[in-house]
């Protein structure tokens, strides 16, 4: 029989995990319920005794090192803090025993902290589902997620109990994770062909997808990346756990919103970008796709780009316009971009475009400006080591042709690293 484990505060949840139970055992499944409470008061249940906790806060917090009654005088931050470390220990060694086939959770902050902390151990296609009341307002998506494929649902109004709201959005939560546990909840694993990492947005999509279709026809899978929010470090972090053979970096914008501090595509990703890869010798070729803009909601731009009326833009949509960086912040971006590559001890291919590194760059477009293009693309040769080999390639990155000629570069690369492309 297949479980769902159930994380909960049952302090103040013990309402809702026992309901969640009855859903996962009606189901067929079997469920096990973790208490995660800080609170003075274990469980809103003292009679309890197993009836809905299968799993106290106290095994929880001993089998992580700690019995709760030390943990008792500390601050609530502190015993949160630690509950945290604890429930996600004790989750990754549950799934590594093979005991649980799926996650779910429903809460505030404070549970949805915890349990998406665990859910984050455990790999991509497991079915992990988080209903929660932050998932809604200007609140971060990055907050529930991560970089995890955590199934988000909003609780629309707070878990206080059960009502008309919180009945059917806790019954479909738990339906979603029984669904996936029952139907597919596989935890992702290579196939015959090696994979090939690559990086893409909307801006390079021409140019990139005309290389993922030549790679595909030389025997790889490849699993495009969407280069904004978590997308590339994602990539990264896959290639770092083995799961990607070679990586074919053609987009790198986060680093350009990174370095504004925020933008439309600005996320935790940015912070790692090229650093995994150039340190776990993966195989790498690297160009510089969507490095030449950053992107902003239209009420934020004043703030953080002032005067970028002046400059060459392209609204993208009604609320999101793409700026263009000037000659000095290209520097500075082309500084980070030598400074990631020179991190690496094996060679790299870094793939420059001759004409513009995005759609309507070239000149007489909206975001065509020369000077600033050579000022990136010349600090980035100046000051990468030998283990770089800067590539030319003539035209526009997001054009076909020039797609075709970056996957011949990358194909060389597989090649090179005894990595051959498998046909069907």
């Amino acid at each position: 029989m297949k479980t769902i484990c159930i994380i909960e505060s049952c302090d103040t949840k013990y309402v809702e995990a026992a309901y969640m139970k009855e859903l996962v055992e009606k189901a067929g499944l079997k469920a096990l319920v973790l208490n995660t409470a800080t609170g003075p008061v274990a469980c809103a249940n003292p009679d309890d005794n197993g009836k809905v906790v299968d799993v106290t806060r106290e095994e929880i917090a001993l089998a992580y090192g700690t019995p709760w009654s030390e943990m008792e005088p500390k601050t609530k931050g502190e015993k949160i803090e630690y509950m945290r470390s604890a429930v996600t220990d004790y989750l990754d060694k549950l799934y590594k025993a093979g005991k649980i086939h799926g996650i779910v959770s429903v809460g505030g902050l404070q549970n949805t902290t915890m349990a998406t902390s665990a859910m984050s151990v455990l790999p991509i296609g497991f079915p992990k589902v988080m209903a929660t009341t932050v998932a809604s307002g200007t609140k971060q998506f990055q907050l529930v997620v991560g970089e995890k494929d955590i199934v988000a649902m909003p609780t629309i109004c707070d878990c206080t109990g059960m009502n008309i709201i919180t009945r059917r959005l806790i019954a479909n939560a738990v339906s979603c994770c029984i669904g996936m546990v029952e139907h597919a909840g596989e935890p992702i694993r290579k196939g015959d062909k090696p994979v090939i990492g690559l990086t893409l947005m909307g801006v390079t999509n021409n140019g990139c997808m005309a290389a993922v279709q030549k790679l595909e026809e030389a025997g790889y899978e490849v699993l495009g990346f969407h280069a904004t929010g978590v997308g590339g470090g994602v990539m990264e972090k896959m290639a770092e756990e083995g799961l990607i053979d070679g990586v074919c970096d053609l987009t790198q914008h986060e680093i350009t919103n990174e370095y504004f501090g925020g933008g439309f595509s600005y996320g935790p990703g940015a912070a790692i970008r090229l650093l995994k890869t150039t340190a776990n010798k993966v195989p790498l070729v690297v160009s510089l796709g969507g490095i030449d803009f950053v992107d902003y909601n239209v009420k934020e731009a004043d703030a953080a780009v002032p005067g970028w009326q002046q400059r060459p833009l392209y609204y993208h949509n009604a609320t999101t316009v793409h700026i263009k960086i000037n000659e000095k912040e290209a520097r500075d971006i082309g500084m980070i971009v030598a400074n990631r590559l020179n991190s690496s001890d094996h060679k790299v291919k870094l793939l420059v475009p001759t004409d513009g590194m995005r759609h309507n760059t070239t000149k007489g477009e909206a975001l065509y400006d020369a000077a600033a293009d050579k000022a990136l693309i010349d600090t980035i040769k100046a000051n990468v080591g030998p283990h770089v080999e800067v590539i030319e390639i003539e035209g526009n990155l997001d054009t076909p042709a020039w797609g075709e000629k970056a996957a011949e570069i990358m194909l060389q690369v597989m090649a090179e690293a005894g990595i051959p492309g498998k046909k069907d």
